[in-house]
């Protein structure tokens, strides 16, 4: 019998060994016929060929998480208090030699992604050994597997461009030439993960078919064609679609691994694959969150709106969602994401801290109450609110501001005459926080105190937002906080939710052809999302309340408008860290993180911008993808460094 040991030489992908639970059996007998003498023992390898997924949604092993500009965290002194993995790469310490999040090899927090590919292929190749296992559900098996498989691929495509492809295994009589693989050019990557996916969507099952009490988060037909959709609007994009950065960018048999010229055919393609997935999506009952929690029946109506937006993303397996990650630790991400609202014991200190913190930047992406950005709102031009917009406003909390900002209480220009995701998705200094134990409007709620020494804010060296916000959205409502003890509601972290496809299609629209027509068609998508969210549509908003009314009607501005509208909704949900890749907007990262002065013991003091970064960050072409560790370049000569990194 062959030896799972046997059965491939990694060495063409990375020199790292690494083992899994097929390497420690009973008596030394890991083989592959073991592997799959049974059902059962197939179905453990099929979930072992889960277990690679990236922990998308995971504060330490999701580059997405810290490395943008949404977010900062403190720089912690000692090893009590970690640095999250990823804010890492968002400060600009990627490295040649030992990278961080390396996926290509499994370390620093980064899954092993070819030893996930070669798992895949192993289970392909061996499932039909098995007896004991009905034939639809060896088909489903297959097919997740194949969705896995190209999966892996696409992260991998993510973070590193042009890969190679393992479609099957090395023998172990493959010859050093053999072994010594080239990375494929990006269109020949994206053709074949597009293809797998698509191959495995036949025989997946249809959401209602996935058992929530035991399946969940397993993959169905929708989240075949959805992160179809979304590999292919990455090819179409600018990173990859044209790009004439990457020209000098070939290997050592003269091949080209990206295409210079640009391709508007592939946004046809992108917006025919996202359409093809929103549709399957409404035949399986998907449909955007609208609904209010029994808890929060009572409660007023801007508070309702608040819940509602919240739970899009933290109620567990809604209808909004189309693929949720239970490989992560959504509980974490709540406690660091949840301000103090009380003073708490010393053993309760560090569980609740924000320390997950938004930058002002991410602040002033949202939009003003009327639906536009505020630097072009023609209110806060005329009343000089933006101008004013780090100032304390002088006069308190009146009237319906008592459901956002704590009555009689006063705060930045800034916070006020906001859009309702903002007030749903931010806490802020006296920031009215309804949720968390306290339902009752205006009894018992609470609200956020950030000053220094205050219950929010900084206390002495403890964990704390270095922003003076907290990112409000990424915890359940439901979650409980009391003086001595905290809980936390979990969700599974949405990968793809419907929403995101939305935005999807409405830029895959716009850029596919250059016609009011299509714009008029983006603009439908965008809608439906700016409804959810209490807002007016693009062009009534833009029209009645923008000093640039016109900016919907040309490409270029609808474009700039469904980039903000993406910013927005999706905000903190770790997709602005791949759309600034895609986009080419690596130099949105060198805007140095601000934040309020939280050391500041007075408001007065409080409400001073300031850089929250130790070091400047600074970014670079060569910061769009990440190095192929040295060591594994010197052992596969054929292997093309990334740009920037030789």
């Amino acid at each position: 019998m062959k030896k799972i040991y046997q059965t491939l030489i990694i060495l063409a992908l990375t020199a790292t060994n690494a083992c899994n639970y097929l390497d420690i059996v009973p008596d030394n007998i890991a083989t592959i016929d073991y592997a799959f003498r049974n059902r059962t023992e197939a179905e453990k390898y099929l979930f072992t060929c889960y277990t690679y997924r990236p922990q998308i949604g995971d504060l330490f092993n999701d580059p997405a998480m810290n490395g943008a500009d949404e977010n900062w965290q403190f720089y912690p002194v000692s090893s009590v208090f970690p640095i999250y993995t990823g804010a890492q790469i968002g400060r600009g310490f990627q490295d040649l030699n030992n990278p961080i999040l390396n996926f290509w090899t499994g370390e620093n927090g980064g899954k092993p992604l070819w030893r996930g590919i070669r798992d895949c292929n192993i289970f392909l190749e061996n499932i039909d050994k098995v007896e004991d296992i009905q034939e639809y559900e060896k088909k489903r098996w297959k097919a997740e597997v194949k969705f896995l498989k190209a999966y892996y691929h696409y992260y991998l495509f993510k973070c590193y461009g042009p890969i190679p492809i393992v479609d099957v295994n090395l023998p172990i009589s493959a010859s050093v030439d053999e072994v010594l693989v080239y990375r494929e050019p990006v269109d020949r990557v994206v053709e074949y993960i597009s293809g797998l996916m698509l191959e495995a969507f036949t025989d997946l099952p249809n959401a209602s078919e996935v058992v929530e009490g035991t399946e969940a988060g397993r993959v169905d037909k929708l989240v075949a064609l959805s992160i179809r959709a979304e590999l292919l609007l990455f090819a179409a994009s600018d990173l990859f679609n044209g790009n004439p950065d990457y020209e000098n960018m070939v290997d050592n048999r003269g091949v080209k691994l990206f295409n210079t010229t640009h391709d508007p055919n592939k946004w046809k393609l992108a917006a025919d694959a996202c359409l093809e997935a929103i549709e399957l999506c409404h035949t399986q009952q998907k449909a955007l969150y609208d609904q209010i929690d029994p808890v929060a029946a009572s409660a007023p109506a801007p508070l309702q709106l608040q819940t509602s937006y919240r739970q899009a993303v933290c109620d567990r397996w809604n209808r909004e969602l189309v693929w949720g990650n239970t490989n992560n630790d959504c509980n974490g991400l709540s406690r660091a994401s949840h301000p103090r609202l009380m003073r708490l014991t010393p053993q309760n200190l560090n569980n609740i801290n924000s320390q997950w913190a938004p930058t002002l930047k991410a602040v002033e992406q949202y939009y003003s109450a009327n639906g536009v950005p505020v630097e072009e709102d023609k209110e806060w031009q005329s009343e000089q609110w933006y101008d004013k917009r780090y100032e304390i406003r002088p006069e308190p909390s009146s009237g319906d501001e008592k459901y956002y900002v704590k009555e009689g209480q006063k705060t930045a220009y800034l916070h006020y005459n906001r859009e309702p995701r903002f007030y749903a998705s931010v806490g802020f200094d006296r920031a009215i926080y309804y949720g968390s134990g306290y339902n009752r409007f205006p009894d018992d709620v609470k609200h956020c105190e950030f000053i220094n020494l205050e219950y929010s804010g900084f206390q002495g060296g403890s964990q704390y937002s270095v922003t003076g916000y907290a990112a409000k959205k990424m915890h359940s409502f439901k979650c409980t906080i009391t003086s001595t003890d905290s809980s936390v509601e979990y969700y599974p972290f949405p990968i793809m939710r419907l929403a995101n496809l939305y935005l999807m299609y409405a830029e895959a629209l716009n850029e596919a052809e250059n016609s009011q027509t299509a714009r008029n068609e983006a603009i439908v998508w965008l809608n439906k999302v700016r409804t959810r969210a209490g807002l007016n549509g693009v062009k009534e908003s833009w029209t009645q309340y923008s000093t640039n009314p016109t900016k919907p009607d040309s490409q270029t501005g609808l474009r700039s408008i469904i980039r903000r509208e993406r910013t927005i909704e999706l905000a903190f949900e770790g997709k602005r860290f791949w759309d600034i890749r895609r986009w080419k907007q690596i130099d949105e990262l060198n805007v140095q993180p601000t934040g309020w002065n939280v050391r500041g013991e007075s408001a007065e003091d409080f409400y001073r911008v300031v850089q929250v970064a130790r070091v400047p960050v600074k970014f670079s072409i060569k910061d769009y993808f990440w190095p192929i560790k040295i060591s594994d370049i010197v052992a596969n000569r054929n292997l093309r460094q990334n740009y920037g990194w030789q």
